[in-house]
């Protein structure tokens, strides 16, 4: 059943027109600069005059999916202004896992200069959630980019070196650079959430990542949760309700309090 829906979420999605509004929330497809062009996006604002905080939502390995607009749909109904940025639309290092690419960084930047420039947004109240490979490029943002107030790692690779004692991980624990090394340039409080039954990118780099900040002096949050694997909170055979459900209200709770 939960295939079957995210397929008709597939057809319903390719459907939209480039502008609608949905439960209080204007969306439409916008293009900024990235490193080598024009960059594809989706917006997502909430209606009403004020300026608002926004949050970077940053898709997996497989691309802004519509599970990803859909979590990026809900935090605008939240109250935050939106952006799902398509980091892997002009180049695929994304796909083998380099996204520490400059070239992705620099996609990345400019999806965040655009947020900041929006006439919706508060420029001083920025934050990003991603997730897997997201996950951890929300954390490498927030270490380049010390505007970021608030970023939030759903179970991304935090050091391929420790991940490469446990499985294949293509040569990256060679090319990337671990997470525990730069957190002394954060600036943002990070919140982590891992399933402790993960199986890609198990709970101890979750662990590794925030005994790192705790070291730094940072603010950090770890959140696990028993039972629930990679991907926990999106529809298919790893999806976990609880964990969900629980996740979710952390998020939403975290932003809340570091975008204010």
């Amino acid at each position: 059943m939960r295939k079957l829906f995210a397929v008709l979420g597939v057809l319903v999605w390719l459907s939209c027109p480039s502008g609608v509004e949905a439960a209080g929330v204007r969306e439409a497809a916008v293009e900024y600069t990235g490193s080598e062009g024009a960059m594809p996006g989706r917006l997502y604002v909430p209606e009403g005059g004020q300026k608002r905080a926004a949050v970077l939502v940053l898709h997996g390995i497989d691309g802004p999916r519509p599970p990803i607009e859909a979590f990026a749909r809900r935090l605008a109904q939240g109250g935050f202004v939106t952006l799902t940025p398509d980091l892997f639309s002009l180049h695929e290092f994304g796909s083998d896992g380099r996204v520490d690419h400059p070239l992705v960084l620099g996609d990345l930047a400019g999806a965040l200069a655009f947020v900041k420039g929006r006439p919706e947004v508060d420029p001083s109240r920025v934050g990003v959630v991603g997730f897997s490979v997201g996950g951890r490029l929300a954390v490498l943002a927030a270490a380049l980019h010390p505007e970021i107030r608030a970023a939030v790692n759903y179970y991304g690779v935090a050091s391929y070196r420790e991940l490469a004692k446990h499985r294949e991980v293509g040569g990256r624990e060679l090319t990337s650079t671990p997470l525990t090394l730069r957190v002394n340039a954060i600036r943002a409080a990070v919140l982590i959430q891992y399933g402790e039954a993960d199986q890609t990118n198990p709970v101890e780099q979750g662990r590794l990542l925030h005994a790192a900040l705790a070291r730094a002096g940072k603010r950090s949050l770890l959140y696990t949760y028993p039972g629930a694997d990679h991907v926990f909170n999106f529809p298919g055979t790893r999806h976990h309700p609880e964990a969900e459900r629980l996740s979710w209200e952390r998020t939403l709770a975290f932003l809340r309090e570091h975008l204010r």
